[in-house]
């Protein structure tokens, strides 16, 4: 007799330990024991957060869709024979005039496919001007720019503009002077994106 408690008491310990855990309900209302739970081996991985996507012309058209068609795919752009062609540019033909210690940037839009065209022609109309040397090129892609034209007018103002306002004058300090434009330009240039970005997110947050 003795034999068989004794050899009963590890079973009978056994159920009370396991009638003492009280089961997890969901709210399906099963019941999810402990060892039918998935055991994790290692380090748990620390979750990636994603980045705020950087405003451009090569990724607006993801982030487009990312708010208009709640997708990462862009949509799919006209057949092109260059993808290139429709880009738009803000250029700046850059000239000195070493005479009267000045530097003149001549400002024009045009298209990927029409860039090299346009800079010619623009140079051509100072050629036979001997006051003008010929420097450098500015060339900003951007999303809209004649909006970036606009913008450059409106906050240059510390040049002086001709009447037709597509050529204004800097004073020639140094070597540093077309890299100082070239970045304002840029600068100004993902203001712009960032403003029609967070417009767009604006009209689809307010849509029915």
């Amino acid at each position: 007799m003795e034999a068989e408690a004794h050899e009963s008491s590890p079973s009978l310990s056994a159920n009370t330990s396991d009638s003492s855990k009280v089961p997890v309900l969901k709210i399906s209302g099963r019941g999810t024991s402990e060892w039918n739970t998935p055991r994790t081996r290692g380090k748990k991985k620390t979750p990636v957060v994603l980045e705020e996507p950087k405003v451009n012309p090569h990724t607006f058209p993801a982030i487009l869709s990312r708010i208009l068609l709640k997708t990462d795919v862009p949509p799919v752009a006209p057949p092109k024979l260059n993808p290139d062609d429709g880009t738009q540019y803000l250029c700046f033909l850059c000239l000195e005039k070493p005479e009267s210690r000045k530097r003149v940037y001549h400002m024009f839009i045009t298209t990927g496919k029409e860039l090299g065209r346009d800079y010619d022609h623009t140079r051509k109309l100072y050629e036979n001007r001997k006051e003008f040397k010929y420097t450098n090129n500015i060339s900003v892609e951007t999303v809209c720019a004649r909006a970036l034209y606009r913008r450059v007018q409106k906050k240059f103002t510390d040049v002086q503009w001709n009447k037709l306002g597509n050529v204004f004058e800097t004073d020639m300090i140094g070597h540093t002077d077309t890299w100082g434009v070239s970045q304002r330009v840029y600068a100004m240039r993902i203001e712009e994106h960032e403003r029609l970005f967070n417009y767009i997110k604006f009209l689809n947050s307010t849509k029915s």
